[in-house]
Formats: structure tokens, sequence, C-alpha cells
């Protein structure tokens, strides 16, 4: 059951009410702090334009789970380093009102005595309300957290190895179907059985198989789930991403290259020598008792892959503090926010999605695009007009650097990916960029980024009225021939933007061609 820490009258509350009555409190920034077992994190942002922007993050590593004794009491070391790490929250919060703050804590705070004065003593110091969730309120909070900040799947699969517990929630949009919450983390594992972080294959094998019996009494309430999308939010999916990233491998991690890993791994002596490039060093010793978690689940729930998530529990905390942000378009709630923020016409963006409809509804040009084509055009009308809100001059280099270095909420990692590579595909339309010499790498968004430039290209007068009624077509060669039908007379009544498709059918002769007629 979920329960508030309660502080007693008169117990050293004097700097909490001074905090609350002072007049330097602001209601426009929102505090969530998530109190973990292995981390703790605070998460503060500011609301703009109808989304978040993250003001600060901080995270220390408290390794609480490691402190906990057998009769529900910390060592003194776990207790100091939670207290100073909650005065440092305190003091960062300082100055934000107390009813956009909110904290919560999980595993390990859920299993000391509740009569230990540690609990009163954390709230005293931190000098807010300290709610201690149950495991399947956490498992919905980190549901939440992701399902806000990621665009709508048709089924969610969430998992989170923490460093005591694990929660896995499946469901649809916000609303989570499944949850379960397993008593089983990174730091517990660690302890249990590498102990003194030795090492051996015996070892991982047990770590293993005593992960599995916990998960196999729930594989049947996951087994309906139709490929659903797996994403991982915690560290232990971080690290794998970054050792993915430096070895140049897919971001969607499967089971035989997981099973490969913890191979590597097991043929270290000790936690402590293990050193991978990518890996950060904090995340070391616990890589290996995290993975033997999640090669568990992924044999006992079926999983095909997982992706790395940025969100987590403080996401989720944020998200129930804003209710105003619950857009179920978490997309088009970035988009708009990002138009709002760089004032976009957002009438040319609506203008380029419209042809670019027009064009893609032949059967022969759909066949050879992606699947999330209209995902990403839409963010590509939005996007590409950013650089140009900016300066006109390089603007394909402002567009760029912006999305390169700005959160985008709602869209993963490899969709950025994509985008990053269309937006570099479709400069030197309008601006003074120089054109581009390739396309994305994929045959399927090359023509994807052939089609939006061509879209982007028609809508050039920036009027309704003046974007042609045209239609586009192509061969089933590889790359496909694009032959653009324009309507009777368009030549001589369009110089300006027939001077501009030409140019564009010049362009395209080296990536498949484009016939104007």
């Amino acid at each position: 059951m979920d329960k508030t820490i309660s502080v007693a009258p008169g117990h050293g509350l004097t700097s909490a009410i001074k905090k609350e009555v002072g007049p330097m409190r602001s209601n426009q920034y929102y505090a969530a702090i998530d109190l973990g077992s292995n981390s703790f994190h605070m998460l503060i942002v500011r609301v703009v334009a109808g989304s978040v922007r993250t003001i600060a993050k901080i995270k220390r590593r408290i390794r609480l789970a490691e402190g906990i004794r057998a009769d529900g009491t910390l060592t003194p070391e776990a207790e100091r380093r939670a207290l100073e790490c909650l005065a440092i929250f305190a003091d960062r919060v300082s100055d934000i009102s107390p009813k956009n703050i909110r904290a919560v804590g999980t595993a390990t705070l859920r299993k000391i005595n509740p009569d230990d004065p540690i609990l009163e003593r954390m709230q005293q110091v931190l000098g807010h309300p300290i709610e201690i969730i149950s495991g399947l309120a956490e498992a919905e909070t980190i549901y939440q957290g992701v399902a806000h900040t990621s665009s709508s799947h048709k089924q969610l699969m969430v998992c989170d190895i923490g460093g005591a517990s694990t929660e896995v929630a499946l469901g649809e949009g916000f609303q989570p179907k499944q949850l379960i919450s397993m008593d089983m983390g990174c730091v517990a594992w660690m302890t249990r059985f590498f102990p003194e972080g030795r090492i051996s294959p015996s070892k991982v094998a047990q770590a293993i198989a005593a992960a599995e019996q916990l998960v196999t009494p729930h594989a049947a309430n996951f087994a309906y789930a139709s490929r659903p999308h797996v994403v991982g939010a915690s560290g232990t999916f971080k690290a794998l991403q970054e050792i993915a990233i430096h070895r140049g491998l897919s971001q969607r991690f499967k089971l035989p290259w997981l099973e490969t890993l913890v191979a590597e791994l097991s043929q270290y002596e000790n936690l402590t020598d293990i050193q991978l490039k990518g890996l950060k060093p904090e995340r070391a010793l616990v890589l290996l008792p995290g993975l033997c978690i999640l090669v568990a689940l992924f044999r006992q729930l079926r999983l095909s892959y997982v992706e790395a998530t940025e969100a987590a529990l403080r996401e989720g905390v944020l998200y129930s503090m804003l209710s105003d942000l619950q857009h179920h378009d978490v997309q088009l709630r970035t988009l708009t926010s990002l138009a709002q923020h760089y004032q976009v016409d957002t009438e040319q963006s609506q203008r380029v999605l419209n042809i670019f409809a027009q064009l893609t509804a032949c059967p022969s040009v759909q066949q050879h695009l992606p699947p999330s084509a209209s995902t990403l055009a839409r963010a590509v009308a939005y996007l590409h007009e950013i650089g140009h809100s900016l300066s006109y001059k390089h603007a394909g280099q402002h567009n760029h650097y912006v999305l390169k270095n700005t959160p985008l909420p709602g869209f993963t990692l490899r969709q950025r990916h994509h985008l990053l590579e269309l937006l570099t595909a479709i400069v030197g339309i309008i601006d003074d960029d120089i054109m581009p010499t390739e396309l994305p790498v994929s045959p399927k968004h090359a023509l994807l980024s052939r089609v939006l430039r061509i879209s982007i290209l028609c809508c050039q007068r920036r009027r309704d009225d003046t974007v042609p009624q045209c239609r586009l077509t192509s061969n089933l060669a590889a790359p496909p021939l694009l032959k653009l039908h324009l309507p009777a007379n368009f030549a001589s009544q369009n110089p300006f933007l027939t001077s501009l498709l030409n140019e564009e059918s010049r362009f395209q002769q080296s990536f498949g061609g484009l016939l104007i007629s």
C-alpha cells in the first residue's frame, strides 16, 4: 500500500516551514524526486509553450540497497549518503512552490522498518512529504513516464531494472493493462550472487536462474501481447546503449547479443575489473547483475527486442503533476511546442504535409516508403522551418544543430537519427546551403527524402492557391524513378516553381531520377 511518511510535530521542521512561507517560491517550476535503491534523482522543469523544458537534473549514487540490514535498518554509511543528498535536494527546491514538488521512494524504502527514525529524518531534511509507493504503483508511474515522453504504440511494454526491484508494465497508449513488481534488482543481485564482486560462470548461471524463477509466475499474464514495442527505462539499458553505440551495433537489443555479452563479462574475475569501451565506470559494478535479470526477462516473457528510453520513474512523477500536458499525441505536442518557441510558420508546414499526402497516395510510391513515413514527414515539415526562423543563411546547418541538441519527447533515438538524416538530405532547396551529396543509407528513407524535397518545393509560393494539383508515380527499379505529373500549362503559368522543379530533376538524376511531365 502507498504511504506518506508522517512527521511528528516539533521535530526539526523549522527550516521546512521557513521555506514554505518564504516570498521567493515560484509556481513556474516543477520538481520530481525519485529516491531509488541505487540512486537518488531530481528533475526540475519549466513548462514552456505547452511542453516541458529541463532546467536541472541532479543524480547521486546512494547505493541504498547495499546498506539495508536484515532487520530493515540502514547502515550508518547509507544513512549519511542519503541525508547528505536530501540536503542538496532541499536547498535546490527551496525556491519552488511546495505544490509543484513531488518526492517518491521505492523498493529499499519499502523495506525499511517503519519504526526506524531514519524515515522521519529523511523527510525533515528534505522538508517535503515523501511518498513510499508500492511496487505496482511504481510500475504504473514508470509506464506513465515513458508513455508521456514516447510516441504512441498499439502495445507498449516498459521494463525497469532498479537497484532492489524490477518492474514490468504492458499497456496501450497511456493505459497500462498489466503491472508486475518483482523483488530483484541489480544492486540486490550484486550483493547476493557476486559477494565482494567475485565473478564465476556458476554464479552467473545462478543469478539468471533465480531471476527466471521470479519471472515465470507472471509469464502467462503477458502471453497475449502481440509484438509490443519494448523499452527499458533504467541504467542497465543505458549502459547497453552506450556499449552498442561504441561498437557500431544496433540499439535494438536482442537475446543472442545479450547472452554473448554475459559470456564476455563472465571472463572477468571481479566486477571491479570490468572495463568496456563506451561503458561509464559508475555503471560497471551493476551491469552484469542487471544483465542476468534482463536475460531472464527475455527468456520468460519471450521478448523479441528491447530499446533504451530516456524516461523513467521521475518523468512519471512529473507528468502526474502536469495534467494539462497529458496529450494523446506526444510527438505533436513536442512539434507544436517547438513551432511556438521558434515562431515557425505552421501553415506552411501543413501545406507541405498536405501535398506530401497527395504525392504518396500512389501505391507504387507507398510500397517503397518506410512504415513510419507519415510520422517522419510530419516532423520534417515542422522542423525544416526552424532553421529558416533563425537565419536564411545556412538554415539547414542551424536546423541540424537545433535538432541534434534539443530534447524531443515522443521520438525514439532511432527516429531522431532518421530525422537528422532526412533534414540533412533536404538542405539547399530554398536556402543557400550546399546541396547534399548523399541521401539516407536506407533505400526507403532515401526515397522519403526525395519525396519530401518535392513536397517542399511545390509549396514555395507559401499560398494555398499556388500549390499545384499534382501526383507522383514510380517504377519498380531500385532506386525508383519518380515521375511528377503536373497540370496542363503549368510550366508557362508558373515559371518560378517550374525552374525549381527542373533544378530538382537534375539533382535527383544521381538518386534514381525525377521526370517532370
